[in-house]
């Protein structure tokens, strides 16, 4: 079958949900912007990298091919988008990762059940040709999904760091870590970031968790 490039099926997703993934487009555009504009180049790629990311259910539908891809829901791409504008917008440019420690947590246990709300979908679509997907099966995939992701953005958080001297671990002293009473953590900045990464990654994992639980019930219902 000879490979073809379509057109973005854009009159699938609904009008609600296109108006917000607009909203968030540009308003990644103006993040970016005004990153480079104040030197704050990390920030300026993330913002590139995040309006690039919402667009990936039209990258899906465009360069699918007919392949399982293509099915993925709009409302996957909707729930990623939520992600990128409380992180982006409300957590780092109003400054709510470091005016509220929770915020950081929080925004890991919902971005663990994203992740796993869609990881329990796509394991459906991809064992569709072989029929219906066992509830076990895909919500194993879930947290494992889920819990991939999460894997991913240490690695990313652990590169940032060590390339481009950032402090996103809070392994050393800085801005970051001035709000962690240090004494807490045997006045060690490196044992500071050993918690901080572990911390990020069981937020992760119990976002997971209920993602994949509120899935089972949620698909489950459905076929009843």
């Amino acid at each position: 079958m000879a490979y073809k490039i379509k057109k973005d099926p854009i009159e699938k997703i609904p009008k609600a949900q296109l108006v917000f993934w607009i909203i968030v487009r540009i308003s990644m555009i103006i993040c970016a912007a005004y990153s480079f504009i104040t030197g704050d180049v990390v920030m300026g790629f993330e913002s590139v990298f995040c309006f690039i990311f919402t667009h990936l259910w039209d990258m899906f539908q465009i360069f699918g091919n007919g392949s399982f891809i293509e099915e993925v829901p709009p409302l996957s791409q909707t729930m990623l988008n939520i992600i990128i504008f409380v992180g982006i917008v409300i957590g780092s440019y109003f400054g709510f990762f470091d005016r509220f420690m929770w915020f950081d947590n929080m925004m890991h246990v919902v971005s663990g059940f994203v992740c796993a709300s869609f990881g329990y979908d796509f394991a459906c679509i991809i064992q569709r040709k072989k029929g219906q997907c066992a509830a076990t099966l895909a919500a194993i995939f879930a947290l494992m999904f889920a819990l991939s992701i999460a894997v991913g953005w240490e690695f990313y958080e652990f590169l940032m760091d060590t390339l481009h001297g950032t402090n996103l671990q809070l392994a050393k002293a800085g801005e970051e870590t001035a709000m962690f009473d240090l004494s807490k953590y045997r006045n060690e900045y490196g044992y500071l970031g050993l918690v901080d990464t572990m911390t990020d990654m069981m937020m992760n994992a119990v976002g997971g968790v209920i993602g994949m639980i509120f899935m089972i019930i949620l698909r489950n219902r459905k076929k009843k």
